[in-house]
């Protein structure tokens, strides 16, 4: 899917024979576009061919290549999954063409970020490429720290139901939560390295606004950046001090077991010396059973003190 954007135009591409490339587009979108999609926007502006497929590759990692005139620019953007999903986030790669009077945006998938910037340039908010590159770093940054507090939220909640029931579902839960900062951690590195670069490229030229708008992305995605390593380590943390605590109460169980379990054999133990057949002393006394029995419980009753005092039952 192709659309075409100047300061007052939200068209939808259709390629047909006769169709005029639009010379006052600024922006043009390309969104899991189709193999004439493909060839259109690169015999019209020359993208080349590994752009879309480093976009389709969810490894790739963000950069920034300069040719003269032209950049071209790999960012990562936050995705929500699936609530049953391995991941609670993954990481898409965004394609940036930068021209002189033009950029060219491409993804593998839709993104809420389009729909963002569209919204936004539609109110007039964004004017030219150098406000649209700086309007996609803010937006990028800003995906990040929403993303990070649904995974805060989530860790908190996840945290509640582990203190009342040490649910297998919940350390899984945990698990794909830390999955995700992982992903995140490598994105936002990427992303704030080429932030950096970006705010030396030469066709920014000396525009104060856009520049100070992309330092202050570059401020977000670093705090993002620091925010995910906190996240992690509390995650981290957290499932360390539960598995400690699972360890323990199965220490703790075992042990109260083992108590009761010599407190109660302890009559048992005693009455089947006397049911053995070879003569013992005192089998023909008359009190011999009761006083057997009443000894057995008392040595149960003196275990049981003495664990009790040791805190074991």
């Amino acid at each position: 899917m192709l659309h075409w954007f100047d300061d007052k135009t939200d068209a939808q591409l259709e390629i047909t024979s006769d169709f005029q490339w639009p010379p006052r587009a600024t922006w043009i979108q390309v969104v899991a576009p189709s193999h004439a999609e493909l060839e259109f926007v690169a015999k019209h502006l020359q993208v080349p061919d590994y752009l879309f497929q480093d976009v389709s590759d969810e490894d790739e990692r963000p950069r920034l290549e300069r040719d003269g005139e032209v950049a071209l620019i790999i960012l990562k953007v936050p995705a929500p999954m699936q609530e049953d999903a391995e991941l609670r986030f993954r990481t898409l790669p965004v394609g940036l063409w930068l021209l002189p009077q033009q950029m060219v945006t491409a993804s593998a998938h839709p993104l809420a970020l389009w729909d963002e910037l569209r919204s936004q340039r539609q109110r007039g908010k964004i004017l030219g490429v150098q406000g649209l590159l700086a309007e996609i770093f803010q937006a990028i940054a800003r995906d990040f720290l929403r993303a990070l507090r649904i995974i805060n939220n989530e860790i908190a909640a996840t945290e509640k139901i582990l203190r009342h029931s040490q649910n297998n579902n919940e350390f899984f839960r945990l698990l794909a939560l830390n999955k995700s900062l992982i992903l995140f951690s490598a994105a936002l590195k990427g992303n704030i390295s080429v932030a950096q670069q970006t705010l030396r490229l030469p066709m920014l030229g000396q525009d104060a606004d856009d520049l100070e708008d992309i330092a202050d992305a570059l401020i977000d995605l670093q705090q993002a950046r620091d925010m995910t390593e906190i996240y992690a380590s509390t995650i981290t943390n957290m499932m360390d001090a539960y598995v400690g605590v699972l360890q323990n109460n199965i220490s703790n169980t075992l042990k109260i077991i083992t108590a009761w379990t010599v407190v109660v054999a302890s009559p048992a133990t005693v009455a089947s010396i006397y049911g053995m057949n070879v003569p013992l002393p005192l089998q023909d006394w008359t009190y011999a059973w009761p006083v057997l029995m009443g000894g057995g419980f008392l040595i149960s009753g003196l275990l049981f003190v003495f664990f009790r005092k040791k805190d074991w039952i």
